[in-house]
């Protein structure tokens, strides 16, 4: 699918996995659009303007906003490729002791602030016949640890949405594969990790979690450039994966979940045969 003039649009470029994206496929020649914080910054960032870059700082919660960039994309390269749904932050925190405000602004990006996007491009897609969804989940939404239900839950929304748009797009050639990544050597542990603002003292094992994610930020096994790579292979598939888990680290964890599921059914699967009509 790949060739030298595609164009991506990728969500959450203003740094980490995005922004090391974004630098690989300029660097590649291809034109990209990308959401960003501060246009200028992401500039500054990629090594000055760029012919190719279009840096766009759309609002993801905003339908409206979205459908003006995705305008806009298509007014200054005539079509989209590839889409990168990247966007998003780490929620860590007990249920508990999470507000309601908290765990909505949460879902709002990680999950409808995709959807949002995925229904903006579509339409796109449709027209044109062919295009790539890479939609970025996580490790977390297939394996989660105390304090990560939020986020696990937003991330496991979004490989079950993704493999739904690979089912529902197959009609007009369009395609889209769930990303879990494990960790990557960025700042996402720091600066854009958000906490309780009322945590509960009683929780130690979710406090613990805390402080383990604050040691592991920029310390990360994963190598985000690596990451951007495998993306832009993954993207020139022929038959790409509904989904695919990225890096040691999430492979790993995720083989070790399987193992646990199966064991699992196993041992209760008397239980759910039981409960067959017999009419």
């Amino acid at each position: 699918m790949q060739n030298p003039s595609q164009v991506w649009l990728v969500t959450g470029a203003s740094g980490g996995l995005g922004l090391a994206l974004v630098k690989a496929l300029l660097a590649a020649g291809h034109r990209v659009a990308a959401t960003t914080r501060n246009a200028d910054k992401l500039a500054e960032a990629v090594g000055g303007s760029h012919e190719n870059l279009l840096a766009l700082t759309m609002a993801l919660t905003d339908e409206a906003d979205i459908k003006r960039g995705i305008a806009a994309i298509t007014e200054r390269f005539g079509r989209i490729d590839i889409t990168v749904n990247n966007a998003g932050y780490i929620l860590v925190g007990a249920i508990e002791e999470l507000s309601d405000a908290e765990i909505r602004a949460n879902f709002d990006i990680n999950v409808f602030g995709m959807m949002n996007v995925i229904r903006a491009v579509m339409p796109v897609y449709r027209a044109q016949k062919s295009g790539r969804f890479l939609n970025i989940s996580s490790i977390s939404g297939s394996v989660t640890d105390p304090g990560q239900a939020i986020y696990s839950a937003s991330k496991a929304a979004v490989i079950m949405l993704t493999e739904a748009v690979d089912d529902e797009g197959r009609d007009f050639n369009v395609r889209a594969t769930a990303v879990c990544p494990g960790g990557l050597r960025t700042s996402f542990l720091g600066g854009s990790a958000r906490f309780p603002e009322q945590p509960i003292a009683d929780y130690a094992s979710v406090r613990q979690y805390e402080e383990n994610y604050r040691r592991l930020n920029q310390n990360q096994s994963g190598d985000p450039a690596k990451a951007a790579r495998a993306l832009i292979t993954l993207a020139a598939a022929d038959n790409p994966p509904k989904r695919i888990y990225l890096g040691t680290d999430s492979f790993a964890a995720m083989e070790r979940k399987m193992g646990k599921v199966a064991a699992e059914m196993a041992a209760w699967d008397e239980l759910s045969h039981s409960t067959k009509y017999e009419g």
